[in-house]
C-alpha cells in the first residue's frame, strides 16, 4: 500500500469460521472489525473495511494510513489490522510471519487484543512485559509470547468473565459459547468495544501506555445507560479468497 514504515500491528485474536463468529473467544476478531469500521467512518471512506486474505501470512489483513488531529498538530499512522487464520492456539505463528514481512523487530509495535476470562465483563486490562505467567489463561497470547520469545508486546484484554459460581458450564464451553442477551452481556461488550477504541486511539497517538492504563482501566463498575445491542458483528469484506 505504501512504502512508509508500519507504526503498529493491531492483532485481534479469534478462530476463523462462521461457527465461531459471535463467541466470547472471538472478542479480538469482533473488536478488529469494530475499530476498522470506526476508522472507515472517521476517515470518510466510501465503503466498509476490506481485508486482504494473505495465506502466505496466515491472516486476513487491512493495511491502512489513519490520519488524525490532536490539538493543533496533524499526524498520521500506518496501522496494519490483523486477524490470524491459524486458530487461537497457533496465533504466534501468524504474528511472527507478519512481523517478518513488514520488517518489524520491536515487539512494542505489536498490539494484541483478545478476550480475558480473568477480567470482569465490561472491563479492560492493559498489559505489557512481565513474565510468561502474565499471559496465562489466554492461549493466543501464550502462543505469541512463546513464538516471539518475549512478553514485551502490548496487550489489550477485553473482559468476558467466567461462568457463575455453581454453574456446570466449563471454561472451554464458556469461551466458545456465544455472547448472550442475558444480563445485558451483549450490550456490555458493545460498550466495551467503544471504550477500548478510545483507549487504543489514545495510546497510538501518545505512546503513553501508563497514562492510557490509568485513564481507561480503573473503573470496575458496570456503566449506566447501556445501549441495547442487536448484533456485535460489524460489516466488512474479504478479497483474495
Amino acid at each position: 500500500m505504501t512504502s512508509r514504515p508500519v507504526d503498529y500491528l493491531l492483532v485481534g485474536l479469534g478462530n476463523p469460521g462462521n461457527e465461531y463468529t459471535t463467541t466470547r473467544h472471538n472478542a479480538g476478531f469482533l473488536f478488529i472489525d469494530y475499530i476498522a469500521n470506526v476508522m472507515a467512518m472517521d476517515q470518510k471512506w466510501p465503503t466498509p473495511p476490506v481485508y486482504q486474505r494473505r495465506m502466505n501470512l496466515s491472516a486476513d489483513i487491512q493495511d491502512v494510513v489513519f490520519s488524525y488531529t490532536k490539538g493543533s498538530v496533524s499526524n498520521s499512522l500506518r496501522i496494519v489490522l490483523v486477524k490470524p487464520l491459524t486458530y487461537m492456539n497457533e496465533s504466534g505463528v501468524a504474528v511472527k510471519k507478519i512481523m517478518d514481512f513488514y520488517q518489524l523487530t520491536d515487539p512494542k509495535k505489536v498490539i494484541v487484543v483478545s478476550d480475558d476470562i480473568n477480567t470482569l465483563p465490561g472491563s479492560l486490562a492493559i498489559q505489557d512485559g512481565g513474565d510468561l505467567k502474565s499471559l496465562a489463561g489466554q492461549k493466543g497470547q501464550e502462543s505469541i509470547g512463546a513464538v516471539l520469545g518475549t512478553t514485551n508486546f502490548i496487550r489489550f484484554r477485553l473482559g468476558i468473565g467466567k461462568p457463575l459460581s455453581g454453574s456446570t458450564t466449563t471454561i472451554p464451553q464458556w469461551v466458545l459459547g456465544p455472547f448472550s442477551r442475558d444480563n445485558k452481556e451483549m450490550d456490555l461488550f458493545a460498550w466495551l468495544m467503544g471504550h477500548t477504541t478510545q483507549a487504543l486511539l489514545e495510546f497510538v497517538q501518545t505512546n503513553d501506555l501508563k497514562l492510557c492504563r490509568k485513564k481507561f482501566t480503573k473503573s470496575k463498575k458496570i456503566p449506566s445507560g447501556l445501549v441495547p445491542t442487536e448484533s456485535l458483528v460489524s460489516p466488512f469484506r474479504i478479497e483474495g479468497i
